[in-house]
């Protein structure tokens, strides 16, 4: 086989491959032979159908299928045989196969273009200083305080009749919101709070339950919050059937130091909100740092202006969408629910898929450039790390990463972290603060709905 590549464009390539007659006549015919064997051709007997007659009615059949099968038995082959990897299967623009002639055909497909990465030094590059925002502070003692609270059955003598905040309720829900149909058994409902309502504006609907309702069915009818509910329930009356099982009492720990040393975390008070800051400020740090990151890149991808193959922003594209796909399916959600279709989020998604592309392709030019590589030893010890930290068995945690082809996406995030340290070692840094109105870029967060 004879093959030469020829660069159409930045991301397409064209390979021409001529293969001997000698290699396919023998193979044309023993497709020929097996048609005859099976051909039904009236005023002939199976099996006795005359070449001639075999060769005018399936012949060009035949040798459009065989070309197939040589494309694809070839193509990866003339690929490699000529340095070059394939991002897409071949388009054939044109093949011929004739008696006592080689096989020959043009096919296209997809490449990554060439990159000769330039100016990736010395890049200005903005970093903002570290911040605690006392509300997180104050969010993550009350979290501790949450975990350390206790459900305590009504106190003897207890002389209120009607529930008020700090009562929690079990109940069994039956209803619907809407034409929806709403049922769990076991449902926790806490009397003031609205975080993580089975039902947004189910608490606030109870709050007019009195303790002697203990043992019975209620209806209730209410309209949950539009802002808290997924866009195919707003403006719907929810209508639901409440078994009332059990009502106990919230024991909220005070904010002391015998609150700080029931966490495990530290002896007093000013012990732990000093370790709580210290923490926070390190996750805004790392947040601050990835942050400036993306700015290096996008600084790097303004200086090497390029489009990439594209098929890759599509396989890109396809994995969000299917990600975002299985978030909202772990919550019963389908994306018709929250107004939306698969083409429109590919849509929102290609943007950003665009960008992950470019940059996963210019840093790994830089990289290859500046030989930055993670050296076995340093996986070797990542993997360990992450078998301890989570208590896992190592040989084990390897063979499921293996399975699941985790070990080849780890090394490449390893790499591509090194190449991103290179490049911030590289750049000039300034610490300042984010201007106003500008600030690192964040996740979509949806709002409460329903299980």
């Amino acid at each position: 086989m004879q093959s030469t590549v020829e660069r159409i464009s930045p991301v397409e390539c064209r390979v021409v491959v001529e293969i001997p007659w000698a290699d396919v006549s023998g193979r044309l015919q023993e497709k020929m032979r097996e048609i005859s064997r099976r051909a039904r051709v009236p005023g002939f007997r199976p099996g006795k159908v005359p070449p001639t007659v075999v060769e005018r009615m399936f012949g060009k059949g035949v040798r459009q299928e065989l070309a197939r099968d040589l494309v694809q038995e070839t193509f990866q082959a003339a690929a490699a045989n000529n340095n070059v990897v394939p991002l897409t299967q071949p388009v054939v623009e044109s093949s011929k196969l004739e008696h006592d002639a080689p096989f020959t055909y043009a096919a296209r497909f997809e490449v990554t273009p060439p990159l000769e990465p330039k100016d990736y030094t010395d890049v200005e590059v903005r970093r903002r200083p570290a911040v605690v925002d006392a509300a997180k502070v104050d969010a993550e003692l009350e979290r501790r305080r949450e975990h350390l609270t206790e459900l305590r059955p009504l106190p003897e003598g207890e002389t209120r009749t009607a529930t008020a905040p700090g009562d929690v309720w079990t109940v069994d829900v039956e209803g619907a919101i809407g034409e929806s149909r709403v049922t769990r058994k076991d449902v926790r409902v806490d009397i003031g709070a609205e975080k993580n309502e089975f039902v947004p504006g189910l608490a606030a609907a109870m709050a007019t339950l009195e303790l002697a309702d203990v043992g019975k069915l209620k209806t209730l009818r209410f309209m949950p919050p539009a802002e808290r509910m997924r866009s195919d329930l707003r403006g719907k009356e929810a209508v639901l059937s409440l078994g009332l099982r059990e009502v106990r009492v919230k024991q909220v720990p005070a904010l002391d130091d015998d609150f700080a040393r029931d966490t495990g975390e530290a002896e007093t008070l000013v012990e732990l909100r000093t370790k709580i800051e210290d923490k926070l400020r390190q996750e805004d740090q790392d947040e601050a740092e990835r942050a400036a990151r993306r700015r290096l890149v996008t600084s790097l991808l303004e200086r090497n202006p390029f489009e990439p193959a594209p098929s890759m922003v599509a396989r890109e594209v396809a994995a969000q969408v299917d990600a975002t796909k299985r978030q909202l399916a772990q919550q019963g959600i389908k994306l018709s629910q929250v107004g939306t279709s698969e083409g429109q989020l590919a849509g929102r998604i290609r943007p950003q898929a665009l960008f992950n592309v470019k940059a996963y392709l210019l840093l790994d030019a830089i990289g290859k450039r500046e030989n930055v590589d993670v050296s076995d030893a340093d996986f070797e010890a990542e993997l360990t790390k992450m078998a301890e930290e989570g208590g896992q068995n190592l040989a084990r945690m390897r063979a499921q990463m293996e399975k699941n082809n985790q070990l080849i996406l780890l090394r490449a995030q390893m790499r591509e972290e090194r190449i991103l340290d290179f490049l911030m070692g590289k750049a000039v840094v300034t610490e300042a603060p984010d201007p106003e109105g500008e600030a690192d870029d964040g996740g979509v967060s949806g709002g409460d709905v329903p299980a």
